[in-house]
């Protein structure tokens, strides 16, 4: 009722904004339109088709850009097609510095790069990191190697998928001092919509953040951050007479450990510093992917089997304890076997079965913030098993399950219970650093400018100096995205691999499992 209650309020708002913005007509055909039927109608439309009607005239282009318009659209905009999968592929992409490197193909070097083959610096080649972001199974020509928005570049090698909310998404990093956050936002529906925010939070010299979360306050109509604050703490076991020795041999002496979580509110909120929403966490291992949803951005603290939510508006966190039982002797973290995942609007969990190794279980938070388990089968095939993503298929669950760095796909049948395994196409099997899914994204026209704010005058004319500048070498930043998509392919065909075999359940289950077994058997 409450929810109810904010969106007629937050409706009404809009609809009073839109009356106040002017009684304008467009022309079309010798008929007049007004603005509201105008708005009303372009609000419904795909993200990607409002933004192309931006062509029609300037008048067309102010509306569609104005930020009542934008939340118009948020709100009534046309969904994605289900199923489909959003995600963002990454890939490493070597460029050569002379001929002796060359000899060496550019996946085989990724892979050397990657798995610490090479662990030394190789002077004749520099990795950096690509991201591509897709969505599978929308088609169109967004469909195959070419993604809405792609990224290349050594300045984002750092980079990492944190979450999404109203459409923008959250990569955020390191920078090469280690106590500065770097962040980017950027909405890849919207062809502007790219806008760094390094740093995006003003920390002390002592202290260090990594960004956990990102949401949205639909009453306060603020977006904030969740930030993690660190310590460090010693990672060595002091003997009697005084030598030291690595806790885990290989690793640093000092390590950062969760502190406090904190929160900033982006585009000149009214807190000009993070606030502590969360102290105490006592070195606990906070998980850098969250899911945001209604208002509340959700997060996993591993250590202490709980599953955080945090209010936007409210600024409040409430803890839920996860389900299911811990492996007898096990740690906290063995419990949990996946990241968190969206699953029919609702946020979802896989873990251990009733302290059984064995049996993965799949649960859905309900309303009143109960889990309710959604299934629960016997793993035979891979371990250790981590859960990449869960989607209802009506009657059917597709279950992606990554192991050693390969990827399985299980078919649940609700009906009978039973568990079918799928192989992965050919040369279609990416590993668990090769994607991330950005649970509950949708396509809006929120740009990441409108959440930052502007910058002063002096910042934005270094940017645009910086701009000309590196203009010059703009068709080698083509070369690297060319590049990363190739890498990238497997994780494409994959995708769309999963969303292609998801439209053929539940009805052709036994159809589609026996289909793939005989291409398969006559492949080999």
């Amino acid at each position: 009722m409450k929810r109810k209650r904010e969106d007629a309020a937050a409706d009404g708002e809009i609809t009073a904004a839109v009356s106040r913005a002017g009684t304008s007509s467009s022309s079309f055909g010798g008929g007049a339109i007004c603005d509201d039927v105008v708005r009303n109608i372009f609000a419904r439309l795909p993200a990607r088709d409002a933004v192309a009607s931006m062509a029609l005239s300037r008048h067309h282009r102010c509306l569609i850009t104005s930020p009542d318009f934008a939340r118009l659209h948020c709100r009534h905009g046309a969904p994605l097609p289900r199923p489909h999968i959003a995600y963002v592929a990454t890939a490493p992409v070597v460029t050569h510095r002379d001929m002796l490197a060359r000899v060496n193909s550019l996946q085989e070097r990724g892979r050397q790069r990657e798995r610490y083959d090479d662990p030394e610096p190789d002077r004749f080649s520099q990795t950096s990191r690509y991201h591509g972001f897709h969505v599978a199974g929308a088609g169109g020509r967004r469909r195959g190697t070419n993604p809405m928005r792609a990224l290349a570049g050594k300045k984002y090698s750092d980079q990492k998928y944190v979450g999404t909310c109203n459409g923008v998404i959250l990569l955020a990093g390191r920078g090469e001092d280690d106590e500065q956050f770097s962040g980017l936002l950027l909405n890849p529906t919207v062809a502007d919509g790219e806008r760094e925010v390094s740093p995006v939070v003003p920390p002390s010299p002592d202290d260090c953040y990594h960004a956990s979360g990102f949401g949205y306050g639909p009453m306060t109509r603020t977006y904030k951050l969740l930030l993690c604050k660190h310590k460090s703490v010693a990672n060595f076991r002091t003997y009697s007479n005084g030598r030291r020795r690595r806790s885990v041999p290989g690793e640093p002496l000092y390590l950062w450990r969760a502190d406090e979580l904190h929160v900033y509110s982006l585009g000149g909120g009214a807190a000009a510093q993070p606030r502590t929403v969360l102290a105490g966490l006592d070195g606990d291992m906070i998980h850098r992917r969250s899911l945001y949803m209604d208002g509340t951005v959700y997060l996993l603290n591993a250590d202490k089997e709980t599953l955080l939510a945090f209010d936007v508006d409210d600024e409040t966190i409430a803890s839920i304890a996860l389900p299911g039982e811990r492996v007898a002797g096990g740690d906290p973290r063995s419990h949990l076997k996946s990241h968190l995942m969206e699953m029919s609007g609702r946020v979802c969990v896989a873990t251990v079965d009733n302290g059984d190794q064995k049996f993965i279980a799949v649960w859905l938070l309900t309303t009143d913030r109960r889990w309710e388990r959604r299934c629960a089968f016997r793993n035979d095939w891979c371990w250790p098993a981590t859960v990449a993503g869960v989607w209802d298929c009506g009657g059917a669950l597709l279950i992606v399950i990554q192991a050693d760095d390969e990827s399985s796909i299980f078919l649940y049948d609700d009906a009978t219970g039973e568990v079918s395994r799928l192989n992965p196409p050919p040369d279609a099997s990416p590993e668990k650093s090769d994607y991330r899914i950005c649970w509950g994204y949708k396509p809006t026209l929120v740009t990441p400018a409108s959440i930052v704010g502007e910058f002063d005058q002096d910042k934005q004319r270094c940017r645009d100096i910086a701009a000309d500048v590196l203009a010059a070498v703009t068709p080698l930043n083509e070369t690297h995205k060319r590049k990363g998509q190739e890498a990238a392919l497997h994780t494409v065909c994959f995708m769309e691999f999963l969303v292609v075999v998801m439209r053929k359940l539940p009805g052709n289950l036994r159809h589609v499992i026996a289909g793939l077994d005989q291409f398969y058997q006559s492949a080999a």
